[in-house]
């Protein structure tokens, strides 16, 4: 069968699935590493693992999950989003299973390596269905309300984890997330039609590498997907160093989780006020404006620390400021990307996806190496660089944006 014959027996008008299930397919991605954190330390006794081996189930989780989505999204570009969605379902699921019958850590490593490529294929799939079937403006306020899930889904498992892990053993994590893979098939069997009604070529290497070229070629493009990876990058790198200030000033690590917790609750009312009232406005606006807010918070907790300010609300009250920024840059700067990448919005998911995992692993990881867990002005030196980033990027956006049209991708 042709790609045109195919094409004419896709429904045209395909019904948008509940956005609860979206949120699942991005959200279980998440959980796979949350829900598993607290437990390394009983896989470590019970599989007689090192340090090393042992974080080698995050790193290679991580890996896959970012180069996965660069493979997904031109894949469900051709072949169409829904067998990528439940291929990696079945994936996640078959993978953890497959966990509970192991005592081999190197084993382990590469099952979590298959979980994570699982994980890459719901998590980018997630996104490029709301891209296919909402309006710009309408698929970022569908993406503000994934973004709320994914805000805190981490805190919930990791909590939950920790329970889990003390009553049921690390097993107990992969039996749950077995469970979400299933729960994420099956629903998307049922309730999820296909939503990339029109196919782009023929599905080989080349083809892949010619997509990404087009997309890389995309200014408008790179710079959403900058920008919203210097957000993300930020926010990464704050949890990599912020915890030593805050015992630099006398408080505990309970303390520091407590104030920090701000900063996520400003997230979540920040993509809250952007899905019921900044994208009305644009979303290149609404970005545009997150993103000097997110300088200005950067530039406040660098001033605050330099005037000699030691009370926790002197490190909380610009993080909180930084995450009502990002709920109001992340969304719309992700649906910006996949709608400026037009046909190839698959490949630019993935794109996104992965560019935004990468930049918050490297930039924790720079500011670390140069010493910025000790000396908090270099930290901070580094996050206002990626502010900057992100502003500039903002700024080439709306200065080539065009005339807002209520048009459905496909």
């Amino acid at each position: 069968m042709d790609a045109v014959t195919q094409n004419k027996q896709i429904d045209q008008n395909p019904t948008a699935p509940p956005i609860w299930f979206l949120a699942l397919c991005t959200a279980s991605a998440v959980i796979g590493l949350t829900l598993v954190t607290p437990a390394l330390p009983i896989i470590k006794t019970e599989l007689n693992a090192s340090d090393e081996a042992v974080q080698q189930l995050l790193t290679a989780y991580l890996i896959a999950l970012a180069v996965g989505q660069l493979f997904c999204g031109p894949v469900s570009d051709k072949t169409g989003r829904r067998p990528v969605m439940l291929a990696g379902a079945l994936l996640f699921s078959c993978a953890g299973i497959a966990t509970l019958f192991t005592q081999s850590i190197g084993i382990l490593v590469l099952l979590r390596f298959i979980q994570g490529l699982g994980a890459a294929a719901c998590m980018s799939m997630g996104r490029a269905i709301v891209n296919d079937l909402y309006t710009r403006d309408d698929a970022a306020r569908q993406m503000s309300t994934i973004s709320t899930v994914l805000a805190i889904a981490p805190a919930l498992s990791l909590a939950f984890g920790g329970v889990l892990a003390q009553s049921a053993g690390w097993k107990g994590a992969m039996i749950i997330l077995s469970i979400c893979g299933v729960l994420v098939f099956v629903s998307g069997f049922f309730l999820a039609n296909e939503s990339k009604t029109k196919r782009v070529g023929k599905l080989n290497l080349r083809s892949v590498f010619e997509a990404y070229a087009a997309v890389l070629k995309m200014k408008v493009f790179l710079c959403w997907t900058m920008a919203g990876a210097m957000q993300i990058g930020i926010f990464f790198s704050l949890n990599a160093f912020l915890a030593y200030q805050y015992q630099r000033h006398g408080y505990s690590m309970a303390e520091f989780g407590l104030w920090f917790a701000l900063t996520p609750v400003f997230y979540i009312i920040g993509n809250t006020l952007n899905r019921m009232w900044f994208v009305n406005h644009g979303i290149e606006r609404t970005a545009l404006m997150g993103c000097l807010l997110s300088m200005i918070s950067v530039m406040l907790l660098l001033a605050t620390q330099a005037m000699g300010y030691t009370h926790a609300l002197s490190l909380a009250l610009p993080c909180a400021l930084f995450g009502f920024s990002n709920g109001i840059v992340v969304a719309n700067s992700t649906a910006g990307a996949m709608s400026s990448a037009g046909e190839h919005a698959g490949t630019g998911t993935g794109l996104v996806g992965a560019w935004q995992m990468a930049t918050g692993g490297i930039a924790g990881a720079i500011i670390v190496a140069l010493g910025g867990a000790q000396d908090f002005s270099i930290a901070m030196g580094v996050l206002i660089v990626m502010s900057v980033i992100a502003v500039i990027s903002m700024v080439y956006v709306y200065s080539h944006r065009s005339s807002p049209l209520n048009l459905k991708h496909s």
